[in-house]
């Protein structure tokens, strides 16, 4: 009974060790896998092109919007206003002159601002002085080079005795949202072109595309390398250049 005890005793822990001993060689046949696929894929992470594509086209704004304030002052309303409207009249008569019809020109309302006599300590009384009265005309116009014209002839008026500010006009480009597509578009491509020359000077050729990233728009007068990591939108000018770049992160396969 003894010895039949003893062989039960050895032959329990002859069946454990085996089971530690195969334990332990799956975990370590686990973790030698494991760490051959993080090794695969610290080599394909290792092994990948980053490039820069960029495309540039030239547009013209197809809109213009030009903003002409006029002014009058008199010590009464009645006096300001007639003096604003004498200006606003001269402003009207301008525009047509120069065939910008009527019916892009929308007046805005009209601000209202009082003048207070002030005391000997420069304090400001409840005696009002003067009033002045302003508003302003904002042009909305296709035609840009007619915009342009007149904003360039605007200040005649003054001679004229018209109280009158013309701020510069802004040039839009109003199909940017349908361009922006294609020019990411063209921007890939040419990240991709230029990944495809690096690759063949490395006897190397290109795989899937891991990462890609559009930078903003810059619209800019021609010409100009003037960026910002913010965009720029460039309403000074008739013509303008439009920039996209695009960054891409490719794999390289042997």
């Amino acid at each position: 009974m003894e010895k039949s005890w003893h062989f039960s005793i050895v032959g329990s822990a002859v069946v454990v060790s085996l089971a530690v001993v195969a334990s332990i060689v799956t975990s370590t046949l686990v973790a030698s896998r494991a760490y051959l696929r993080r090794g695969e894929q610290q080599y394909l992470q290792a092994q990948s092109l980053e490039v820069t594509g960029s495309a540039r086209k030239r547009i013209v704004s197809d809109l213009a919007l030009w903003t002409v304030a006029v002014a009058g002052e008199g010590k009464t309303l009645e006096e300001a206003f007639e003096r604003l409207s004498a200006s606003s009249d001269k402003v009207r008569a301008f525009l047509a002159q120069q065939g910008i019809p009527e019916g892009s020109v929308s007046p805005g309302p009209i601000h209202t601002t009082p003048h207070y006599r002030r005391d000997d300590k420069g304090r400001e009384t409840r005696e009002v002085l003067a009033y002045q009265l302003s508003r302003r005309f904002l042009v909305r116009l296709a035609d840009v080079g007619r915009v342009a014209k007149a904003a360039g002839e605007v200040t005649g008026l003054i001679k004229t005795g018209a109280h009158v500010e013309s701020l510069g006009p802004e040039y839009i480009y109003t199909g940017l949202a349908g361009l922006k597509v294609a020019m990411i578009g063209e921007a890939t491509a040419d990240a991709r072109e230029r990944a495809e020359h690096i690759a063949a000077g490395s006897k190397c050729r290109i795989g899937a595309v891991k990462e890609a990233r559009a930078g903003v728009l810059q619209i800019t007068p021609p010409w100009s390398n003037e960026v910002s990591s913010g965009g720029i939108n460039d309403t000074s000018s008739i013509e303008k250049d439009i920039t996209a770049v695009v960054h891409l992160k490719i794999t390289i396969e042997p």
